[in-house]
């Protein structure tokens, strides 16, 4: 099953992210473009994994991150991996709280690591809009433009390992475990 570990947005979160995303979806000539119900700060992506190992990875993650702090973020300036005429993706900035994303990334990724996934060098704390984006001017005329826009007072209060499928063309996320933060 394919699966990455997250932090879930509400739906008033969800809904202002959408906001944004159309108002750049009206400065590009092409793009995919995030489904509202899929929006999310991936932790660690883990693709292909047997059910069975997804069970003790939560367990691990569940004797580490269980009783963590909340994390208190906002969503402000956008940045894009990829540049060129065709943008790999476009994001909204993490400010915030981001030790404890970053402690709670260490976490998954040494718990992961355990189980045959790699451990990866770098993070950045980010919100996927859109992938493979043509824009009608320059990235750094869009950037400049949404740079006052912010989405503010978004608390994360648990971690989730979610299942993702393909159903009639659209990715579709499930949760499968929760890990509460107090």
């Amino acid at each position: 099953m394919r699966t990455f570990i997250t932090f879930e947005f509400n739906r008033e979160t969800k809904e202002k992210i959408a906001e944004l995303q159309n108002k750049i979806r009206n400065e590009s000539i092409k793009g995919r473009f995030k489904y509202i119900d899929n929006f999310h700060l991936t932790i660690k992506f883990l693709g292909e994994v047997e059910e069975n190992k997804i069970g003790l990875i939560y367990q691990d993650l569940l004797r580490k991150i269980k009783g963590k702090e909340k994390i208190n973020i906002y969503l402000k300036g956008l940045g894009c991996f990829g540049r060129g005429d065709v943008i790999k993706t476009i994001y909204l900035k993490c400010h915030g709280d981001l030790d404890k994303i970053k402690g709670i990334y260490d976490e998954v990724d040494k718990i992961t690591s355990n189980y045959g996934f790699k451990i990866e060098n770098r993070f950045t704390p980010h919100v996927t809009i859109a992938q493979e984006v043509i824009l009608k001017s320059k990235f750094e005329n869009l950037q400049k433009k949404f740079e006052e826009y912010s989405i503010d007072n978004i608390v994360f209060d648990r971690v989730t390992i979610m299942k993702s499928e393909q159903r009639d063309g659209k990715r579709i996320y499930t949760p499968i475990y929760e890990i509460h933060l107090k």
